[in-house]
């Protein structure tokens, strides 16, 4: 198409010459417009603009007929094709698609084989030369968990035919590694628009039998929906050493089996959680749930052939729904017995600040209990000595106390009597404490007896007893 004057013919040759356009583009020009000429293998700009409108580009022939021309134009046949009228554009990413089995782990992608290509589908062709620098894989996390940010080696493939970039790794992607595909500029469609905002593809490779794999659940990666400084959901860390798989394999987690099981009965659970709070009552609930299962490519579960390393960390303060707090030094690992619908307290589990860790032979579904805190051993009582009408008394440091505040017995026990005397063994009074109902582990003696008088001056003994453990001591009350 050459240069013509009639800006209305123009028009109207734009309304109905439209083809898709492939490559790089040639432009013709005039006074009132300015379109560009599209050939597969030819070169030429990407935009073509004029004060009057802009075209993107066109697809023709080389030599299609003889030229037509008239007193007003010149034209040669060929075909228009892309967005006219002032018409910049941008172009993004139609869909993603790595491998061919989509497993999902809260929304992300997990179980991808190290050979699995990754497909990128765009809403138009792609600027070749800018590929490669448009489209890059991070490794965001490595298999043991550790935060990175490293470029993945890969290589693609692109027909210009066509909108789709097919990227395969070099030498296989990492086992067990976090990878973000993404695009982002130079990116460039054929006519020179760029990417509407950066894409990000992102996925899980299948965990390598012949290294360590950490798994993490939530994953500690900024900007997931299900990650675990936005769920606020209690922290899994799984470490798996060398040899311990039979196969390259994935691993699945629910946090909740009783609506969202993986394999686990949730009749069978709340069973198993019922017997737990009618032995150990209100402490013995469970803060936190972990149905753990793993299976190899072809979807089928594998076991570990070692122990495994477990971790359930509370994001937190250790708390029950109804909002009694579990002390941290009662927190154990417990198994789901399905056979029997019981929770069995694992052993040699250890506390791990607001968790517990300890070594496990098997994917099940286990949960973080707390229980009762029956040890005495730490109580103390305090002011010592209790003058609340002295020249020192107040709440401060080394202060004699109040009449308000009485005398404090803390660190009890989460369920416990505290007994006081007379040195000659008479009963003064008697006080109850849990926990479930007052504050943890601090209980006040008002210094009044048991029948309302207060107790004289004098030197008083105290014991604290709990199911299972308890202390005495001496308190001194001056009036």
């Amino acid at each position: 198409m050459k240069s013509s004057k009639n800006h209305r013919r123009n028009s109207l040759l734009l309304a109905f010459l439209v083809w898709p356009a492939w490559v790089y583009a040639i432009p013709a020009s005039g006074g009132e417009y300015d379109l560009t000429k599209a050939l597969v293998g030819e070169s030429g700009v990407n935009q073509a603009t004029s004060a009057d409108y802009s075209a993107a580009y066109a697809l023709g022939e080389d030599v299609a007929g003889t030229d037509s021309q008239g007193p007003d134009y010149d034209l040669v046949s060929g075909y228009f094709s892309g967005n006219a009228s002032g018409h910049t554009g941008i172009f993004g990413l139609v869909s993603a698609t790595v491998g061919s089995n989509k497993i999902l782990q809260d929304g992300v992608q997990v179980g991808v084989p190290l050979g699995a290509t990754i497909q990128l589908a765009f809403s138009s062709p792609l600027n070749p030369d800018t590929i490669a620098g448009g489209i890059q894989v991070f490794m965001v996390m490595d298999h043991l968990g550790q935060p990175q940010d490293v470029i993945v080696p890969s290589s693609y493939t692109y027909d210009v035919a066509g909108t789709t970039v097919i990227i395969s790794p070099q030498g296989g992607w990492p086992g067990n590694a976090f990878l973000d595909v993404m695009a982002a500029n130079p990116l460039q469609s054929i006519d020179g628009f760029a990417l509407a905002q950066p894409t990000h593809t992102q996925f899980i490779t299948v965990l390598d039998p012949h290294q360590e794999n950490v798994v993490l659940h939530p994953l500690p990666v900024t900007g997931l929906a299900h990650a675990a400084a936005a769920t606020g959901a209690p922290l899994l860390n799984l470490d798996i050493p060398t040899d311990s798989l039979s196969d390259y394999s994935y691993v699945l987690v629910s946090q909740d089996p009783v609506q969202s099981p993986l394999q686990v009965d949730p009749k069978v659970l709340e069973a198993a959680t019922q017997k737990a709070q009618n032995s150990g009552g209100a402490y013995q609930t469970p803060l936190a749930f972990e149905e753990i299962v793993a299976y190899n490519e072809l979807g089928r579960p594998i076991s570990p052939a070692k122990s495994i390393s477990l971790s359930i960390t509370s994001n937190g303060t250790p708390s029950l729904a109804t909002g009694v707090p579990i002390r941290a030094q009662t927190l154990s690992l417990w198994t789901l017995d399905s056979a029997h619908a019981l929770w069995v307290k694992m052993p040699d589990t250890r506390p791990n600040g607001t968790g517990v860790a300890g070594a496990v032979t098997q994917f099940s579904v286990y949960a973080l209990m707390g229980s009762a805190d029956n040890d005495a051993s730490s109580v103390f009582v305090f002011p010592l000595p209790w003058r609340p009408h002295g020249p020192d008394a107040g709440n401060g440091p080394g202060q004699t106390g109040t009449e308000t505040d009485g005398i404090r017995f803390s660190n009890l026990p989460s369920e416990c009597t505290i007994k006081i005397y007379t040195v000659s063994g008479r009963l003064v009074r008697t006080l109850s404490h849990s926990d479930l109902i007052g504050p943890v582990g601090q209980e006040k003696w008002d210094g009044n007896t048991s029948g309302g008088d207060h107790a004289a001056s004098g030197v008083y003994l105290w014991r604290v007893e709990s199911s299972a453990d308890s202390k005495n001591g001496k308190l001194i009350v001056i009036r």
